[in-house]
């Protein structure tokens, strides 16, 4: 559902944290506009409040539900993008097929205990079956307020779309000293048209 016309406002304030409805909305518009991106409503909390992947995809089995999606998760062709909200921060994973094996990109705004998330996030969605896969940590640069939630957006966007290497992306996007005010009304002007348009910058 679209959130309230008061939130997609706010979010162009600095130091304001996206909500996950907001971010939530933001990638069902991105997924909505290309097929090849394959996106769930708030994984990461069912994942998490299953206890772990391995948990989450017996307990969907069983009761029949997410069968498509699972079916999904092998197709090379497809792009698995999760944001995560944990401890009032944002970071990303984006799982894609790339040269011959399954590579996870784990994208964090934040340097101050980003191993540790790695770690975490690596250990409850363990799995060599349906998400599988060389876990890779993007080296990114810091976030200048609280514009996790805004950068997640635009980095789920540019590493799911882009055909360039994660360094070049870095690299591309690391131009900009103002990121925080292109990410925040980036999401800001998609939400509020409530469908994807590029960037011109």
């Amino acid at each position: 559902a679209r959130p309230p016309d008061a939130e997609i406002i706010a979010v162009k304030q600095v130091n304001n944290m996206l909500s996950n409805f907001l971010v939530t909305y933001f990638f069902n518009l991105l997924a909505h506009k290309f097929s090849n991106i394959l996106y769930k409503e708030f994984l990461f909390d069912f994942v998490k409040g299953a206890g772990g992947w391995k948990q989450f995809v017996q307990q969907r089995r069983e009761a029949g539900n997410y069968t498509r999606f699972f079916e999904d998760l092998s197709d090379k062709n497809l792009i698995c993008i999760i944001p995560i909200c944990h401890q009032v921060h944002w970071t990303l994973l984006i799982r894609r097929y790339l040269g011959n094996s399954w590579k996870i990109f784990f994208i964090d705004s934040l340097s101050s205990g980003t191993d540790r998330r790695f770690q975490d996030w690596k250990a409850l969605f363990s799995d060599r079956d349906s998400f599988s896969g060389d876990w890779i940590k993007v080296k990114i640069f810091e976030q200048s307020e609280l514009e996790c939630g805004a950068r997640v957006c635009l980095h789920g966007a540019c590493f799911a779309l882009s055909k360039k290497k994660s360094g070049e992306i870095i690299n591309d996007l690391s131009r900009f000293k103002d990121l925080s005010i292109r990410a925040r009304l980036m999401v800001s002007y998609i939400c509020r048209d409530g469908y994807w348009s590029t960037q011109k910058w």
